[in-house]
């Protein structure tokens, strides 16, 4: 099952490399990459609260 949906993530960045030049899979890092980081400062700020 993993190998299967490890294949189909591999063709849909290949997919999206080739027609699209990666700009999909761009934008969804980036997503991701801010989600994250919004998350740490949460945490960051949560942290500090708690100290307080």
């Amino acid at each position: 099952m993993f190998r299967l949906l490890l294949i189909i993530i591999v063709l849909v960045v290949g997919y999206d490399a080739v027609v699209h030049q990666g700009g999909y899979t761009r934008d969804a890092w980036n997503s991701i990459v801010r989600l994250t980081g919004s998350s740490v400062e949460g945490a960051r700020e949560l942290g500090e609260r708690a100290r307080d």
